[in-house]
């Protein structure tokens, strides 16, 4: 065992930017024959981790963006937060810190293969790296009730239940990013599409009352007023429609709607604001400041999609070869791979809802009551759960943001409330959070790995049932 849990940690180490080519290049050695078409694979394998390295650093700066906005958020609340988001340092500790992680490897990968067999799920969860997330799961839980079988139970009902989530609303995803046969896996994201689906099904009833009540007031003011008040003649409407085309080409193709206008006029403002109430006393200085703001932005603008169209560029042919391997030798069913969410950050509908969403989650976080962390070290996870707000609402940034007001404060009461969960495990283990920490740092919390709802919702049923046998 402390070999295995050695390679297992040798394989996290190496992270998802070179596993995930990996597998896939793997994968075309077997669904592929001759050469030529290898090498091919093996070009477009290297697109995608050369893509996901730019895609990861253009990522990392762009989180760094928001750290003066988030600073100077919390600068104006009186909010105390008295847990600390610890990222990725908490889960990697509690994976190296339990004994059960290979056996909860073994049972996932046997997990997917009998729901494959059994018709269960069409799913095939490739990215191997994001199996951390139930690790952790597994761990907390057999360190709860202290029983490895009900840990590696439980993990392996989250990953069932995350598989088909999945298959269902992984179509989405396909029919977005216009990717064949994608899906994403990760438990953290895929757990909240019911709540976009819900508030895409009101908001489309709503439009749909309200295209009701506008066809029958047209009604109306056609049976009691003059019908030449809807006519128009022939010229007019000759000329709204050459009007009507102008503008739209003003909207669509204009100078201001390129990505690196646009994210320097964004940062520009947000420099503006954030060194507003000095403006007057130091004008230069803060124009200049706004103006580095701007390019700093504009450069996240433009390599972000840049990296993004890589990935896509070598994923399509990878998916479309093994989804076709599969159909002529095993089955005719419609298969989705289960990938990153990573590789669809660089879209620019998500790019521009979680530079919304960011800044909302900091301002949320200092107003919800029960509320005692503020995101930092996983702030990533917002850009990730844009890509399923966004890919379900078909693009519409409004839509995602309504998603999101409903989800957000879950996400900072949940993980708020994980944060007993952590400490004692790390207390019990006589782990550091961080080393040479301040003794003020008492309480943290992953606002990532302790986000999901499925997860608090097993252990709140656990707890009860635990107390009864004590």
């Amino acid at each position: 065992m402390p070999s295995a849990n050695l390679i297992i940690e040798k394989i996290i180490e190496i992270g998802p930017i070179f596993i995930l080519p990996s597998i896939l290049f793997l994968a075309s050695l077997i669904t592929i024959k001759s050469l030529k078409d290898i090498l091919l694979n093996f070009l477009n394998c290297l697109y995608i981790f050369l893509g996901t390295i730019g895609l990861s650093i253009a990522i990392t700066l762009y989180i760094n963006f928001f750290n003066p906005i988030i600073e100077s958020i919390k600068n104006t609340s009186t909010k105390q937060f008295t847990v600390i988001d610890g990222g990725w340092i908490i889960s990697e500790k509690i994976i190296f810190n339990t004994d059960i992680t290979l056996c909860l490897i073994i049972a996932f990968f046997a997990l997917n293969i009998l729901m494959l067999l059994t018709h269960l799920t069409r799913t095939i969860n490739i990215d191997l790296w994001n199996w951390w997330i139930l690790i952790v799961i597994g761990s907390l839980i057999y360190y709860i009730t202290a029983m490895k079988w009900l840990g590696i139970f439980l993990a392996v009902l989250i990953s069932g239940i995350t598989l088909v989530f999945s298959d269902i609303y992984g179509p989405n995803l396909e029919k977005y990013f216009k990717i064949n046969a994608v899906t994403n896996t990760q438990p953290q994201l895929v757990v909240w599409s019911p709540i976009t689906q819900f508030v895409n099904f009101i908001i489309n009833q709503i439009l749909s009352i309200f295209k009701k009540i506008y066809i029958l007031i047209k009604i109306l003011f056609t049976k009691f007023f003059p019908l030449y008040i809807f006519k128009k003649s022939k010229k007019s409407i000759q000329k709204n429609n050459f009007k009507g085309a102008c503008f739209k080409l003003f909207i669509y193709n204009s100078f201001f709607t390129e990505p690196l206008i646009a994210g320097f006029l964004l940062g520009f403002i947000i420099g503006i604001i954030l060194k507003f109430k000095t403006i007057n006393f130091e004008t230069k200085n803060n124009i200049l400041f706004a103006i580095g703001y701007g390019v700093y932005l504009s450069v996240i603008f433009f390599i972000l999609p840049k990296m993004n169209l890589l990935i896509i560029k070598g994923l399509k042919p990878i998916l479309n070869n093994i989804v076709e391997f599969i159909n002529k030798k095993i089955t005719k069913r419609k298969i989705h791979i289960g990938v990153d969410a990573l590789i669809f950050v660089g879209n620019p509908a998500v790019i521009y809802t979680s530079l919304i969403l960011i800044p909302f989650t900091a301002y949320i976080a200092t107003l919800l009551p029960g509320n005692k962390i503020l995101p930092s070290a996983d702030l990533v996870l917002i850009p990730l759960l844009a890509v399923w707000v966004i890919s379900q609402s078909k693009g519409n940034i409004i839509r995602a943001f309504l998603s999101c007001v409903l989800i957000i404060p879950l996400t900072l009461w949940i993980s708020t409330d994980m944060s007993k969960i952590f400490v004692s495990f790390f207390n019990k283990n006589n782990l550091e959070f961080l080393q040479n920490a301040s003794q003020d740092v008492k309480n943290f919390s992953s606002y990532n790995a302790g986000s999901n709802w499925l997860f608090w919702i097993i252990l709140q049923i656990i707890k009860p049932v635990l107390e009864i046998f004590k």
